[in-house]
């Protein structure tokens, strides 16, 4: 009975050892580049966060065989899921069918993400080319659209009003800096 308690436990530290080891082994993404990109951008860019670079970029699957364009282009995606989110919001806060005055200021907001919707897909198709300056010129294009929102709510109002996409804004704004701050280094 000894024995083969002796062998289970044997066994059993084997395989946690075995699974760490392949843990250690096939991280999601190449640690050192991801750390070094996130690193580099947030230094200059602060609003952005180290933390949340890194887990960003790490969430998406192709990290794990990205280089720099790859990581760029996880963060373009993530932007177009920030932008596509704010679109989606916009339309459910209009539905509710608010007030003229923010009625008309969820239209700005509409117009501004539908567009850096537009200049995001030309930036992923210019990195998928491998025309960095290219994609800079889109993605700086989309980059101002949370701030553009939250005018449009600011300028109506008393000049202190937030906008209600408020959360959208800020973490469209930090993907959207990403991309654009990692692209930017690349060209």
């Amino acid at each position: 009975m000894e024995g083969t308690a002796a062998k289970l436990s044997m066994l059993a530290l084997v395989f946690v050892l075995s699974t760490v080891l392949l843990l250690m082994i096939s991280s999601p993404c190449d640690a050192t580049l991801l750390q070094d990109t996130c690193r580099r951008i947030t230094a200059s860019r602060s609003g952005i966060g180290y933390e949340f670079c890194v887990a960003s970029l790490q969430a998406d699957p192709a990290c794990a065989s990205a280089d720099r364009r790859g990581l760029a282009m996880i963060a373009t995606r993530l932007s177009l899921a920030g932008a596509s989110a704010a679109l989606s919001a916009i339309t459910n806060m209009t539905r509710a069918k608010p007030n003229p005055w923010s009625r008309d200021c969820l239209g700005v907001c509409w117009e501004v993400y539908d567009a850096a919707v537009d200049h995001l897909n030309v930036a992923m198709r210019n990195l998928g080319a491998g025309r960095y300056r290219e994609a800079v010129v889109f993605l700086s294009a989309a980059v101002d659209a949370p701030d553009n929102c939250e005018d449009a709510f600011r300028e109506v109002g008393d000049g202190t009003s937030s906008s209600p996409l408020a959360h959208e804004d800020r973490d469209y704004g930090r993907v959207a800096a990403m991309a654009l701050a990692i692209t930017a280094s690349m060209g």
